[in-house]
């Protein structure tokens, strides 16, 4: 799909005096069950003392290997979980506690807006696509029907889909053009701040090389602060200024994507950057004998 014309218009940008987002000794304790019959219990700390400031036009990679607690971070930031300690502020104001009334909520969700990693399960699949994204409107934006129907039209322009593609269900447009549907429903708050949770790595590498193109085009037009989650670090080095490294829930690193993708200093960093197969490898047939040795010796 070609590139979608865009006018000033269509470009809504929200200005802060301040950092996007600022956290800092971010932490969270599970309580878990477990034994015979779930009777003993024993806390799992997800994620201990993390800290990191975003500015507005930025965007930040959260990087780490399956429950590192990239996940648990994305959570406590849009609300989703509550934070055991430290501290979260977005666009100036703390959310480190859960909000206490609709309207804080509604303006929590105006501020930062999540994409996930599959799009069908935030979109109601007995609704249109206008639909869809004119609850958003609803909820978060003061606007006359005209109005609203003016700016669905352009939220959908604005992630390369046309006007005929909002009559439909979610089921008749494809997996990309589903996740462009989800990009397109958290513009509608305008946040200050959007963060995606693994939202390209269910896609095929055309489709994902499309939509890194249209969330780096949408960062430069709107201002817009972007926290990109993913165990992808070709993506995260497309899409990021800055990069954290997160192992069992600790940073073990962060600074600069480039510095850290192309010279890293911590030993699990390397690890991470060793693990992506490069142009060309195959996988190895390896005797399951000798697997097994070489796992009795570890």
């Amino acid at each position: 799909m070609g590139d979608a014309v865009h006018s000033a218009e269509t470009d809504h940008v929200r200005r802060l005096n301040g950092p996007a987002v600022e956290v800092a000794g971010l932490r969270k304790v599970f309580r878990v069950s477990g034994g015979v019959g779930g009777r003993r219990h024993r806390d799992f700390v997800a994620v201990e003392g993390a800290s990191f400031s975003l500015e507005q036009g930025h965007s930040l990679g959260i990087v780490g290997e399956s429950g590192s607690g990239k996940t648990t971070i994305a959570r406590m930031l849009v609300g989703i979980d509550t934070a055991s300690g430290g501290s979260i502020r977005v666009a100036g104001r703390d959310r480190s506690t859960p909000a206490k009334s609709t309207s804080e909520r509604r303006r929590r969700g105006s501020e930062m807006q999540i994409v996930f990693q599959d799009p069908y399960t935030s979109l109601d699949p007995r609704q249109s696509i206008n639909r869809c994204i004119n609850e958003v409107l609803k909820l978060h934006r003061t606007m006359t029907e005209n109005e609203r129907r003016q700016r669905i039209i352009e939220l959908l322009d604005q992630v390369g889909l046309t006007e005929h593609q909002g009559l439909v269900l979610p089921k008749n447009l494809s997996g990309g053009q589903r996740q462009r549907v989800a990009i397109a429903r958290a513009l509608a708050a305008e946040p200050a701040v959007l963060v995606l949770d693994e939202a390209v790595s269910a896609l095929d590498v055309s489709i994902q090389a499309q939509i890194i193109n249209l969330l780096n085009d949408i960062r430069e037009r709107t201002n817009m602060a972007y926290i990109f989650i993913s165990h992808n670090l070709a993506v995260v080095r497309q899409v990021t200024d800055q990069t954290l490294v997160l192992r069992k829930g600790v940073v073990v690193e962060q600074g600069d994507t480039e510095k850290i993708l192309d010279a890293p200093e911590n030993d699990y960093t390397k690890l991470l950057l060793a693990s992506v197969p490069e142009p060309g490898w195959k996988p190895r047939r390896v005797r399951a004998d000798a697997a097994l040795s070489r796992e009795s010796e570890i």
